[in-house]
């Protein structure tokens, strides 16, 4: 999916503050690019995620998604314009402790109402793909950290969206599993998956096409053609 902001803005404002979160974002991030953001912490790193997978609105500015202006869509109309187009990977996981591997892996088919025996194909080659198969009928709190966010990362990619955003998904994981975890990131990049990732890693950064590096709210510089 083709991403393209213009004068993005987001303000937080209490009684007694106002804080600028981003300040007149403009970023253009072709389909099929794996890009990565990067900055020091309270940069603006995740409140850009998060309104780039739809989760939040920009206080004002142009958010285009695949041509779409979807930037002051209401929160019902965001969550259905995301379903089945954006797949999230994140630092904690986010697992549901009471379901079971493919349980996990199932939610986002089944709120695309897909049928029993298409989520069961599905989810069956996904597992096989990220090497989890074994794990399908245990829950998170007998899996490794590794295999957590690879349930995640399966999870995310179920339903075949064109966008996937990835918030620190290193952060929890030892070097091996971290290594793993962004290879199966830069091959669903290679098979022409967007992604976008958020994270503190330089040796995570260099598997993408590009940088762009934030600096209190704003984009302070764009590194192009890493690979």
């Amino acid at each position: 999916m083709k991403i393209e902001t213009t004068n993005l803005e987001k303000v937080f404002r209490t009684d007694i503050v106002e804080t600028v979160a981003l300040n007149n974002v403009s970023i253009d991030i072709k389909e099929g690019e794996f890009v990565a953001i990067m900055g020091p912490s309270g940069c603006g790193k995740s409140t850009l995620l998060n309104i780039l997978g739809l989760l939040d609105n920009p206080t004002q500015g142009s958010y285009k998604l695949d041509g779409v202006e979807v930037a002051h869509l209401k929160e019902k109309e965001r969550t259905l314009y995301r379903k089945g187009k954006i797949g999230f990977v994140f630092q904690s996981f986010n697992l549901i402790e009471e379901m079971t591997v493919e349980e996990n892996i199932a939610l986002p088919l089944t709120y695309l109402n897909y049928s029993a025996a298409e989520r069961k194909r599905l989810v069956g080659e996904v597992l096989m793909n990220l090497s989890i198969a074994h794990r399908a009928k245990h829950y998170p709190n007998q899996l490794s950290g590794g295999q957590q966010q690879r349930v995640a990362i399966a999870r995310a990619v179920v339903a075949n969206p064109g966008l996937i955003l990835a918030d620190e998904p290193t952060g929890n994981l030892d070097s091996k599993n971290g290594h793993d975890v962004m290879c199966i990131l830069k091959e669903l990049n290679e098979k022409g998956t967007t992604i976008v990732m958020v994270t503190h890693s330089q040796k995570d950064a260099r598997y993408a096409h590009r940088v762009i590096n934030l600096f209190d709210g704003l984009v302070v510089d764009t590194l192009k053609d890493r690979l």
